[in-house]
């Protein structure tokens, strides 16, 4: 994969600015990664099982927060919505939110 662009939702901004610096130093790095490599491994980076084109960003601090991304047709990472992590799976309401915004954005496209 060539680099890519990353676009963030205002939620997510908002999100960032909220965080721990700490984790918003490892939250730009590996968003940094995601732009010049164009994906991200584990364990910054999974994939979310059940879903098409879903992706987590994994940041591994006290605050354990996560962001939902996923990819256009071209050069764009789109960061869809970020939570702090309090249980072991990935709680429904989180996932759905990010996959109302993926719709939002998206439409049936992606």
């Amino acid at each position: 994969m060539a680099s890519k662009h990353i676009f963030e939702t205002d939620e997510v901004k908002h999100f960032v600015s909220e965080m721990s610096p700490i984790s918003q130093r490892k939250y730009m790095l590996a968003r940094q990664v995601l732009c010049d490599v164009g994906y991200l491994r584990y364990p910054v980076g999974e994939k979310v099982d059940g879903c098409d084109n879903m992706f987590v960003i994994r940041i591994l601090t006290k605050g354990n927060e996560r962001f939902f991304y996923c990819y256009d047709d071209g050069d764009f990472v789109v960061v869809l919505h970020g939570y702090a992590k309090t249980t072991r799976r990935i709680p429904k309401n989180e996932l759905d939110q990010a996959l109302r915004v993926k719709e939002q954005l998206f439409g049936g496209l992606s």
